[in-house]
């Protein structure tokens, strides 16, 4: 019997007459591996030499849909978000990056000497 088909057991017969409730332990299934969570590397876009400025996965596919001109509401669809959500990136980006407006961060952003390896990194991603 798995780990998890014991613990299923457990939870449904918990009240049951005559079955006897035990705590399932991995201890008891020997042959069972331990199942390591699915993780993915976030990734992070970096704006600073010592990365204290950076943006993330979300918050770059924002960006990069605003520098190929699109509005927010295109933006958002184009990301299966909300308008809202998308709105609500962009004031934590330009709280970052300390600018006051969607015009002047994106005027920013395009500065940078960071910006060109964060264009062709999303660039390829989108276009893959």
């Amino acid at each position: 019997m798995e780990y998890w088909q014991a613990i299923c057991n457990e939870f449904y017969n918990r009240h049951a007459k005559g079955y006897s409730f035990q705590y399932t332990s991995l201890q008891q299934y020997s042959n069972y591996e331990t199942a390591t969570p699915n993780t993915y590397d976030k990734k992070n876009y970096p704006f600073s030499n010592d990365e204290s400025l950076y943006l993330t996965q979300r918050e770059a596919d924002c960006v990069y849909h605003m520098l190929l001109g699109l509005t927010i509401k295109e933006t958002a669809e184009e990301l299966l978000l909300s308008p809202r959500t998308v709105e609500f990136y962009l004031k934590r980006i330009k709280d970052k990056f300390g600018q006051k407006s969607k015009k002047s961060l994106l005027l920013f952003i395009e500065s940078s000497p960071y910006f060109k390896a964060f264009y062709c990194a999303l660039e390829k991603e989108f276009t893959a």
